[in-house]
C-alpha cells in the first residue's frame, strides 16, 4: 500500500488529503485537515470519496454548492498522481439518462435548510407523501453556518432546562418589536411567538434532538429564553433532522434545482421543473413549500444598505425563487433589508469570517474596541446593536479588538474551533502590509502597525486600566463584571469588521398559515413558504436566535398547512383513475401518452399511473401467489373510479406483458370485474393501434375479466415520434381537443351507474 499527501486550496483555506493506492488502484482517500465549514465539509467528502473510488478516478464531479472546494481537491489529486506516473485504471462513468423524470407527491418541500426541513417533518407526520429538493449536494442551506441556538418559549423543553422564566409568546414578542423599533410585521411576529414553543417541542420528538441551556444568554432578550444542542452547531441539527426524515420514509434529491414552476391555466401551482446531473424532473405536488433561503450572494439583487459590508454566508445564496416564481407575479417587501452582525475578519475583498463566540469571550475578559484613532468607541459588552451601530460609523467601517496575551490565547481557541485553520491565522500575522490586521507586540508596536497613534492608544489603555480597578466605567458605562485590567506587556490587536448574511427582506404571506400571495394581495393556490425567502417577523434587525426561531416556527406552520391542503386537494378531485402503461419498454410514447392525459386533465381527475415493466410473466401454477405488484395493482384499480389503459400494438395485437398483467387481474382475483375502462394508445404509424385496441377490447369482455369498456371513443394517435413537444405534452390541437372530448365522455361515463 503506498500513500500519496497533497494539498487543495478549499474556500476557506488549505486541505491537507492523503490517497492510499494499491498499485494502480485508488483504494481510500483521506483529509488530514481541513478550515472548511464542517456542516457542509463532513457531507460532501463521504460524496466526493464514493465518486472516485467507485470511478478510479479525479476526473469525476465536483459536488454543488462546494464546486470550489471539491474541484480544488480532485484537481490537485489529479496532478499527485500525474507526479508519480501512475496509470489509473479508470472505470467509464456509469451512463446516465436525460429523459424526462416525473414524480408526484402530496407535499414538495423547496430548500433542505432548518425551515425547510421543519415543514417537510411536519407534514410527513401528518400522514403525508413528501419530497425535499435541495439545489446544493448537501443538506443545511445557509443554516449550516449557524449555531443551533434558538428560543423556546412556552415549549416543554424550556419548562425542562429553564424552568418557570416568566416567559410568554407576548413576552418574546415584545422583545422582537423592541429590538427592530417596530419594523415588524407584527402578525409574523405573533405568529413565531405562539408557535415555536410547539415547534421545537415537534422537531425535539421527531428526531431525538436534546436541546439544552445556551451557554450564552444575550441581553437583547428580557428573560433566560435561549436553548441549544450540545455541540452547539447547527450542523448537528441538519444532520439529525435529515436522517429522521429519511427514516420515516420522506425522499431527499440533492444536487436538484428548481428552473420552473409547473402552473396551470388558472395559476394555480401543480409542481415544478426541477435539473440536476443527467436528469430532468417534473415533480407534480398538491401542496409546495418554498424555503430556498436568502440572497446575499447575488450582488445584483443587493441594496445600498449592502454596500461597504462583507458577506459571510454561503456563496449559494443567490436569490433563484426570484427568477423561478417570475410568472406568479408575487409580492414582496424590504428586499434591501440585511441582518447585519458585528464580529468580522475580511479574510477576501467583500468576504467574511465570523468571529463572534471569539470576540464575545474576548470582552468578557476584559478587551476593548478602538478606532482609528486609538479611542474606545462603545460599552462592549452591551447589545450587538450597539457595537455594530458604533462600528459602522467608523471611518472604513472598521475597528479594532486589543486583547492582552491572557484574552488572545482564549480568543485564538475559540478561532480555531469555529473555522479558522492555525496556517491562516499565522498567515494573518506574518502579512503585516496587509488586512485583515492581526498583530502582536508592544502596544506601541501594534499601534504602529495598523497606523494607530500610540500615544492617544496609550491613553485609552492607561484610562481604561483606572476604570477596572475602581470597578467604574464612566465612559460607557460597562458592566463591571466585565472590567478586567490589562496584564503584561505583550498586546494583540485584531481587525474587526461587520458583516451580514441574512436578507430580512422577502416574500410576503398570509400570516395565518404562511400561504404566499401576489401583489394584489391575493393568496397562491397550494404554495406556501417559511424561513428567510420569507420577510418581516424579526422587522429590520433580528435578535440572537430569532432566525433560527423564525425557521423552525415558520416551516412548523407551513409543513402543516401544506398537508391540509393535500388532504383537501384529494377531496375535492371529482375522480380518481388508475392509468396502466401497456408495454415493458423502457422507452415509450404510450407512457408520454398517460403523463400527457394526466398534466391535462389535473384539475378535473387524478390520474394515478402504474407500470407493468418488472412485473413477473403469468404462471397459472402459482396464480394464487400474486406478485406484490399485482396486489398493489389490485388495491388501486378496487380504490379508483376507473381504469385508463394506453397501449402500443406489436403484431396486430397487445403487448405479451399488458396480456400477462392481465391474466393475473382474471385468475384468482377480478379487480377488473365492473370497472369502467377507457382505451387510448399511440403509435408510429398512421393508424395508432386500431388493432390493438380491438383485441384489448375483445380481452377486456372475457368471462373473468368482465369490465366494462367505453364504447366508442376510440383515441389513437399516430406517428407518435412527432406527437409530444419538449414538454412531453401533445403538439396537435386537433388531437388533443379529440382527447378532452374522449375524456370529457369517460368522466361522465365513469358516474352512470353499472
Amino acid at each position: 500500500m503506498k500513500k500519496l499527501t497533497g494539498v487543495a486550496h478549499g474556500h476557506n483555506g488549505t486541505i491537507k488529503y492523503e490517497i492510499d493506492m494499491d498499485g494502480n488502484r485508488i483504494d481510500d482517500l483521506q483529509v488530514l485537515s481541513h478550515a472548511e465549514t464542517s456542516g457542509i465539509f463532513d457531507q460532501v467528502i463521504g460524496k466526493l470519496k464514493e465518486s472516485v473510488i467507485e470511478q478510479q478516478s479525479f476526473d469525476v464531479d465536483a459536488i454543488s454548492g462546494a464546486t470550489v472546494m471539491t474541484k480544488s481537491i480532485l484537481d490537485s489529486a489529479k496532478q499527485v498522481i500525474n507526479d508519480e506516473h501512475i496509470q489509473l485504471d479508470s472505470k467509464p462513468k456509469k451512463h446516465q439518462d436525460n429523459r424526462l423524470k416525473r414524480l408526484t407527491t402530496d407535499v414538495l418541500v423547496i430548500g433542505g435548510g432548518e425551515a425547510g426541513l421543519v415543514s417537510a417533518c411536519r407534514a410527513l407526520a401528518e400522514g403525508r407523501d413528501v419530497i425535499l429538493v435541495e439545489k446544493n449536494g448537501y443538506m443545511g442551506g445557509a443554516t449550516i453556518l449557524n449555531g443551533s441556538n434558538v428560543v423556546a418559549t412556552g415549549s416543554n423543553v424550556a419548562a425542562r432546562v429553564l424552568g418557570k422564566n416568566g416567559d410568554s409568546p407576548a413576552r418574546l414578542a415584545a422583545d422582537v418589536s423592541r429590538e427592530c423599533n417596530d419594523t415588524n410585521i407584527l402578525e409574523l411576529t405573533n405568529l413565531m411567538a405562539t408557535n415555536i414553543g410547539a415547534a421545537i417541542d415537534f422537531i425535539s420528538d421527531f428526531a431525538g434532538l436534546d436541546y439544552q441551556k445556551a451557554q450564552t444568554q444575550t441581553p437583547e432578550h428580557s428573560v433566560e429564553r435561549q436553548v441549544e444542542l450540545p455541540s452547539s452547531s447547527s450542523y448537528e441539527f441538519i444532520q439529525k433532522v435529515t436522517a429522521a426524515f429519511k427514516e420515516k420514509g420522506g425522499q431527499v434529491l440533492l444536487g436538484t434545482r428548481v428552473e420552473d414552476m409547473l402552473i396551470n391555466s388558472a395559476g394555480v401551482v401543480r409542481g415544478v421543473i426541477a435539473a440536476t446531473q443527467g436528469a430532468t424532473y417534473r415533480i407534480k405536488a398538491n401542496s409546495v413549500v418554498l424555503a430556498s433561503g436568502g440572497f446575499g450572494a447575488n450582488q445584483r439583487m443587493r441594496g445600498s444598505e449592502s454596500v461597504g459590508l462583507d458577506y459571510y454566508g454561503p456563496m449559494t445564496s443567490t436569490g433563484d425563487a426570484y427568477s423561478f416564481n417570475k410568472a406568479l407575479n408575487l409580492k414582496s417587501h424590504d428586499l434591501g433589508w440585511y441582518k447585519v452582525y458585528p464580529h468580522g475578519v475580511e479574510v477576501e475583498p467583500g468576504i467574511a469570517k465570523l468571529t463572534t463566540y471569539a470576540s464575545k469571550k474576548a470582552t468578557d475578559m476584559g478587551a476593548v474596541y478602538v478606532n482609528q484613532n486609538g479611542q474606545r468607541i462603545v460599552n462592549e459588552s452591551d447589545v450587538y446593536t450597539k457595537l455594530r451601530d458604533a462600528v459602522l460609523k467608523q471611518p472604513g467601517k472598521v475597528a479594532y479588538l486589543l486583547m492582552d496575551k491572557r484574552t488572545w490565547n482564549e480568543f485564538y481557541s475559540l478561532l480555531v474551533l469555529h473555522d479558522f485553520e492555525e496556517d491562516e491565522i499565522k498567515q494573518f500575522f506574518a502579512q503585516k502590509d496587509k488586512r485583515p490586521y492581526f498583530v502582536k507586540g508592544s502596544l506601541r508596536e501594534v499601534a504602529t502597525t495598523v497606523g494607530i497613534d500610540p500615544a492617544q492608544l496609550q491613553i485609552t489603555v492607561d484610562e481604561y486600566n483606572a476604570a477596572a480597578k475602581a470597578g467604574v466605567d464612566q465612559k460607557f458605562n460597562r458592566g463591571k463584571q466585565y472590567l478586567h485590567q490589562y496584564e503584561g506587556d505583550e498586546y494583540y490587536l485584531v481587525e474587526q469588521r461587520d458583516r451580514f448574511a441574512t436578507t430580512l427582506g422577502g416574500y410576503s404571506v398570509q400570516a395565518d398559515n404562511m400561504q404566499l400571495v401576489t401583489t394584489t394581495g391575493q393568496p397562491v393556490a397550494n404554495y406556501y413558504a417559511a424561513g428567510e425567502v420569507v420577510g418581516g417577523a424579526n422587522g429590520h434587525d433580528s435578535a440572537p436566535s430569532m432566525m433560527n426561531s423564525w425557521g423552525i416556527s415558520s416551516g412548523y406552520v407551513a409543513g402543516k398547512a401544506a398537508s391540509d391542503n393535500a388532504v383537501n386537494h384529494q377531496q375535492q378531485v371529482s375522480r380518481h383513475f388508475v392509468g396502466i402503461v401497456g408495454t415493458n419498454a423502457e422507452h415509450s410514447y404510450n407512457r408520454k401518452l398517460l403523463y400527457a392525459m394526466q398534466d391535462l386533465f389535473e384539475d378535473d381527475a387524478e390520474i394515478d399511473i402504474h407500470e407493468v415493466r418488472g412485473i413477473p410473466m403469468f404462471d397459472e401454477g402459482i396464480a394464487d401467489q400474486l406478485p406484490e405488484e399485482i396486489q398493489r395493482l389490485q388495491t388501486a384499480i378496487e380504490q379508483s373510479d376507473g381504469v385508463i389503459i394506453a397501449t402500443p400494438e406489436y403484431d396486430h395485437s397487445i403487448p405479451a406483458a399488458l396480456k400477462s398483467v392481465l391474466e393475473w387481474l382474471s385468475s384468482s382475483i377480478h379487480p377488473l370485474k365492473g370497472k369502467k375502462v377507457m382505451i387510448v394508445g399511440t403509435s408510429l404509424g398512421v393508424q395508432g393501434t386500431v388493432r390493438a385496441q380491438m383485441n384489448l377490447r375483445q380481452i377486456l369482455d372475457c368471462p373473468g375479466v368482465d369490465a366494462k369498456v367505453m364504447p366508442g371513443n376510440e383515441y389513437m394517435l399516430p406517428h407518435a415520434a412527432d406527437a409530444f413537444d419538449d414538454n412531453e405534452a401533445i403538439k396537435d390541437a386537433g388531437s388533443v381537443s379529440f382527447l378532452k372530448e374522449c375524456f370529457a365522455n369517460f368522466m361522465t361515463f365513469t358516474k352512470e351507474e353499472n
